[in-house]
C-alpha cells in the first residue's frame, strides 16, 4: 500500500499524497532522465499519538484479563480435590 502511495504518480511530475488522517505525506518528483525523487514525512503527529495510546490501552487491557483469568485457573485448580 505505502510503495503504491509513493511510486504513483500518473500524468503529473509532483505527486504529493496524505495517509492517515493527514499525519503521514509522502511526495513524489519525476527527475530529468526518469529518475524519482521521494519524500515521506509526518506532517500531523497527533493521530499516530493516538493510535499509540489506543493500542497501549488494548494491550494492557488484554493483558490485566488474561492475568485475571491464569489466577482464577489456579484457584480453581487448588480447590478441585485430588483424585
Amino acid at each position: 500500500m505505502l510503495l503504491t502511495l509513493v511510486f504513483t504518480s500518473g500524468s503529473e511530475n509532483t505527486v504529493e499524497r496524505k495517509v492517515f488522517f493527514g499525519s503521514m505525506m509522502f511526495k513524489t518528483v519525476e527527475q530529468d532522465g526518469g529518475a524519482l525523487d521521494v519524500t515521506a514525512g509526518v506532517e500531523n503527529p497527533i493521530p499516530l499519538f493516538v493510535l499509540f495510546l489506543v493500542t497501549t490501552i488494548v494491550l494492557t487491557m488484554i493483558q490485566a484479563i488474561y492475568q485475571g483469568l491464569k489466577r482464577r485457573r489456579d484457584q480453581l485448580l487448588k480447590e478441585m480435590p485430588s483424585s
